[in-house]
């Protein structure tokens, strides 16, 4: 199964929030969509989450090569 791209994610997570917005959603599939955007939300957060960690690692070790 192909893991998903984070720009994936973050639309699917933007479908989410506008399927809520819409009048026209009932209180069931609002909540789906609630749950479907905290899944996609997560998702984003643990790729940046990562993201920011290798940019740490990769600093700390420019900056000991720089002395």
């Amino acid at each position: 199964m192909k893991e998903k791209t984070f720009e994936e994610a973050l639309k699917n997570l933007r479908e989410a929030a506008d399927n809520i917005k819409d009048n026209t959603t009932s209180i069931e599939d609002s909540l789906k969509q609630f749950e479907k955007g905290m899944d996609e939300y997560k998702y984003c957060n643990e790729i940046l989450n990562d993201a920011s960690q290798k940019i740490e690692i990769y600093e700390k070790e420019v900056n000991e090569n720089a002395r």
